[in-house]
């Protein structure tokens, strides 16, 4: 759809729920007096038209805004194959990964308010963490088990964090340990998050806390902690301290929680050899997972991403205090923690960052953009010192068989390309 009649689309779609703390969010007719080229945004939205007709994906919805305003908006394809409905930004998805950062947020108003620390130790609010192991070898002896010892250190809540906590996930299983976790699923457990966490701290840890960079459950754990600070469940507390103030109402774990239902829930997609796209029957969780069980719209996950690129700020609502956002938004991983392949890039709080460039290397983007996408090719960005935030959905799960590019390579280059040469 081209991006005028989109961004029309949206203005009226929206103005109608926004609730009068929220009403600062506008549309502007003119993206170049927000800094954008017109002629670099009608091309990402015809590129996003041609990859739906491609068949790379059922879809997309896209929005960029700066500031409180709302510069550029591309609807394509179809977010129902069966049906032929257009994919919209107001189509529900999952945004798996994507619900890391919100989690991340979470925490630092609760750091905000005094009620926990970043150097606060993990088993302080989930007891059974003062007794994790961490594995000697990730291989099993001969007796079928996986040798362990004590941790060297104090797995922390910024271990959670950023990743170092040691904890494993569901994308390794090339060793015992990473079969062990696979076998161990928190998503094809059962419980509540209480019960979940409690499951998880049997299993042994890969590193001691703090020690390395891995992708892992620590937001799970991260939303437990909220739960157990706030004394609130940990749904409810986003709904009240966050998605409500920023009028989010399409964001939820649970249908309960948002203002859809199941029935209109997007189908997941998953491409076949021959290039076909197929449903793919994938449920969302049926607990609230902090790091990957929010459904969410595009016009929904920008007022999020605009409250980051205003520095905790959207309108009237203050969700992070000045100097909590400056904390949160600086790297927190060091280069010996990350290792490599990070060319460039840090990792944040729950969200990687771009760094200043070194000598000859080409900036990836600009210093201090956080960023995060999820399993389902949906992706988001916020440039704090442009005040710019975008974000992109699709639904459709990896394969071997998925066209690439990946969202994302097609996305951010071509929004960074559109801000007005200076």
């Amino acid at each position: 759809m081209a991006f005028k009649q989109a961004l029309a689309a949206f203005a009226l779609a929206t103005t109608a729920i926004l609730p009068v703390h929220a009403q600062d969010i506008t549309i502007s007719e003119d993206p170049a007096a927000l800094g954008f080229q017109p002629a670099v945004l009608a091309a990402l939205d015809a590129r996003l038209d041609e990859l739906a007709a491609e068949g790379a994906r059922p879809g997309y919805a896209a929005i960029i805004a700066r500031g409180e305003q709302i510069a550029f908006v591309s609807e394509a394809g179809q977010i129902n194959l069966e049906t032929g409905e257009a994919f919209t930004v107001d189509s529900p998805v999952r945004i798996a990964s994507m619900t890391k950062p919100v989690t991340a947020v979470a925490i630092m108003m609760l750091v905000e308010r005094g009620d926990i620390s970043l150097d606060d130790a993990v088993s302080d609010y989930i007891p059974e963490f003062a007794n994790v192991r961490v594995a000697v070898t990730p291989m099993a002896g001969a007796d079928g088990h996986i040798a362990t010892r004590a941790p060297s250190a104090t797995m922390t809540i910024e271990h959670l964090l950023t990743h170092t906590a040691g904890i494993g996930y569901i994308f390794e299983g090339e060793t015992d340990l990473g079969r062990l976790y696979l076998e161990n699923s928190l998503y094809s457990g059962e419980g509540d998050l209480e019960a979940r966490m409690q499951q998880l701290s049997q299993l042994p840890l890969y590193t001691d806390p703090g020690q390395r960079w891995i992708y892992s459950y620590s937001l799970d754990v991260a939303g437990r902690v909220v739960e157990v600070a706030s004394g609130m469940p940990f749904e409810d507390f986003l709904e009240t301290e966050l998605f409500t103030p920023l009028a989010m109402h399409s964001t939820g774990f649970f249908f309960d929680d948002v203002d859809f239902d199941e029935d209109a829930m997007s189908p997941l997609y998953v491409h076949t050899e021959t290039g076909e796209m197929v449903a793919f029957e994938q449920g969302n969780p049926d607990w609230a997972s902090g790091g990957g069980g929010l459904v969410s719209t595009a016009s929904d996950y920008i007022r999020f991403a605009m409250m980051l690129a205003n520095g905790g700020r959207l309108g009237e609502v203050q969700i992070l205090a000045p100097e909590t956002f400056t904390d949160f938004a600086r790297p927190h991983a060091t280069a010996d923690q990350l290792g490599d392949g990070w060319n460039g890039r840090s990792f944040a709080l729950g969200m990687d960052i771009i760094l200043p460039p070194e000598d000859g290397q080409d900036p990836l983007g600009v210093p201090g953009d956080l960023s995060w996408g999820g399993l389902f090719d949906t992706d988001f960005f916020v440039s704090p010192q442009t005040r710019t935030a975008a974000v992109i959905m699709t639904q459709i799960q990896p394969s071997e068989h998925r066209p690439e590019p990946r969202t994302l390579r097609v996305f951010r280059p071509m929004v960074y390309g559109s801000f007005a040469q200076q």
